[in-house]
């Protein structure tokens, strides 16, 4: 348990320090700036999906127990939930653009030779439209209701949902501080009028 813990913490931790500013920065005086603007987004989801391996190498060697499973018809509208978590995630991703989400799209206009957009895969405007006109962060809210809605749940589902849904928490705040950064008044603005993940709060 405390390897899987441990572990989970370093990525977090690697993850999140590869997202800041400073960082990036650094990493940009080193690449050239055109070349950081064209390809670190897609290494950054790259190294980000390596350094998760050990995390589920930890977490599948742990010795599990049961701890409920929700008997039918109930659920089955707690699949249907996660149903719709799958389907939010899946838009989210579109609406902010997938290929540059993942970086793919800033590297073919780097070898291209064309403009670059901004390597946080947003693109160069603040996305304001379609789920993100409801909430700020679909992407954290539909993946936390993907996770929450199991219908069965063990101890180490639920220490891994509990580690993920506190990750994106603390993620939302670290994201935003960099979110005021590019934008400005104009996101200040967008945080005022709309939610951190539910249209309602």
């Amino acid at each position: 348990m405390i390897g899987f813990i441990i572990s989970f913490l370093v990525w977090a931790a690697f993850h999140s320090l590869t997202a800041a500013q400073g960082f990036k920065d650094r990493v940009a005086g080193l690449m050239g700036e055109r070349a950081y603007q064209g390809f670190y987004r897609l290494i950054y989801s790259a190294v980000s999906v390596l350094t998760l391996l050990p995390v589920l190498y930890f977490y599948w060697q742990l010795p599990d127990r049961p701890l409920y499973a929700v008997p039918a018809p109930f659920s089955w509208g707690m699949i249907a939930l996660q149903a719709v978590g799958l389907i939010g995630l899946t838009v989210s991703v579109l609406q902010s653009g997938a290929m540059a989400f993942v970086g793919v799209q800033q590297a073919l206009d780097y070898l291209n030779g064309g403009d670059i957009g901004r390597e946080s895969g947003l693109g160069e405007t603040l996305v304001v439209h379609g789920l993100y006109r409801y909430m700020r962060h679909p992407l954290y809210t539909f993946s936390m209701l993907l996770l929450w809605a199991s219908p069965i749940m063990t101890r180490n589902s639920l220490i891994m949902v509990v580690l993920i849904t506190a990750y994106f928490v603390v993620g939302s705040f670290i994201e935003e501080r960099r979110l005021e950064q590019d934008f400005g008044e104009d996101y200040v603005a967008y945080k005022r009028a709309v939610g951190r993940f539910t249209p309602f709060f």
